[in-house]
């Protein structure tokens, strides 16, 4: 596929394939991918199914028009189950928000078509209670639930008692409007540069393109001056023939989210700020340190239990890559506990629209 496509697959964001594949492989009877096995017209689906499940994301967020989907689940007149939705703000006080009437028309949605729905956090569960949606379950994202090992939260474990030697990082993005990002991403990059690791970049889709620029499906080309201003982006004090090298030897996206994890099981060590790029490698069993800056990522941290760093106490403590991971903080008997919690509850979700979960 040339990047528009594939990116548009992924809902422009590689990390949806994580909770996407994690929802596919909870559901334990005949499932159905819309857009795969049958096509987006709500008559076929209507004509096909029982119920239309939601894998979903921050999706109640201000300025995000959402119309499309709104209209294809209005017309489907089926149950819907939504699987980890969110709301975004900037941090957790934020009270009032102007969202599209689209958003509006889905929340009336969830009140009319879901019997129960599945939430990533508590401050997403307030927002919909202001509402007046009140059937709610807050269990994080549900990839959290991908691994079945029952021994997992040991591997986890395993691992931390290992030396940390291979390491992989999580870009964000090269131009954030918070320039405290922005050093964030330099920092990750200097470490990925000068030490044994690789950068996983997985929602730019102009540096993907540029990425990809040698796959002969790949046939778009980013502007001239595109590799200058990205060099200045992320490493500012080094050369466009130093960022040609980094991007072939050193940054990698992923469009099979077996394929990441199984990659980032190589590793010892994931850090970054995005939860999906961490994710695919705790899931592997590779210890991870999320860096959060925003309600999204503080809400999924804290209801999952996983290690995190805040964005401001990893730009003054973090100065070397094995700074980030002796911040690791995990109790595996804790962390198995939650996981399980947060299992039943999603159990839950599903049971209530009477569809077959397998076996925890």
């Amino acid at each position: 596929m040339d990047t528009t496509t594939a990116m548009q697959r992924a809902g422009q964001n590689c990390g949806n394939l994580m909770f996407q594949y994690a929802v596919y492989n909870l559901i334990d009877e005949p499932r159905l991918v819309v857009g795969q096995d049958i096509p987006w017209t709500p008559e076929t689906l209507s004509e096909s199914c029982r119920v239309l499940v939601i894998p979903s994301a921050n999706f109640l967020r201000e300025n995000f028009d959402f119309t499309g989907m709104v209209d294809f689940l209005e017309r489907s007149n089926l149950p819907l189950v939504f699987i980890g939705l969110g709301a975004q703000a900037d941090d957790f006080g934020k009270t009032r928000f102007d969202f599209h009437p689209s958003i509006l028309r889905l929340i009336d949605l969830i009140k009319e078509r879901s019997e129960k729905v599945s939430v990533r956090g508590e401050f997403t569960a307030q927002v919909l209670e202001s509402f007046g949606i009140t059937d709610i379950e807050i269990t994080g994202c549900p990839s959290n639930l991908i691994n079945p090992a029952p021994d997992f939260a040991d591997m986890i474990e395993r691992k931390l008692k290992r030396p940390m030697r291979y390491f992989i990082t999580h870009a964000d993005e090269p131009w954030p409007k918070n320039p405290r990002k922005n050093l964030v991403e330099r920092r990750l990059v200097k470490w990925t540069l000068s030490g044994q690791g690789i950068m996983v970049q997985q929602s730019v889709p102009e540096e993907i393109k540029y990425l990809r620029q040698n796959n002969p499906f790949s046939t778009e080309r980013v502007s001239d001056n595109f590799e200058a201003s990205l060099t200045q982006a992320l490493m500012p004090e080094r050369t466009v023939e130093d960022l040609r090298e980094f991007v072939a030897m050193k940054l990698r996206t992923y469009y099979s989210a077996d394929q990441w994890m199984e990659d980032s099981s190589k590793f010892d060590f994931s850090v970054g700020l995005r939860l999906h790029g961490n994710m695919a490698a705790w899931q592997s069993g590779t210890p991870a340190l999320w860096i959060t800056h925003d309600s999204r990522t503080q809400e999924l941290v804290e209801t999952m239990a996983l290690p995190n760093i805040g964005m401001e106490d990893f730009l003054k403590n973090c100065e070397t890559v094995e700074d980030a991971w002796k911040r690791i903080d995990f109790d595996p008997a804790f962390y198995a506990d939650r996981r399980g919690e947060l299992r039943q509850r999603v159990d839950s979700v599903f049971d209530a629209a009477g569809i077959r979960t397998r076996e925890s």
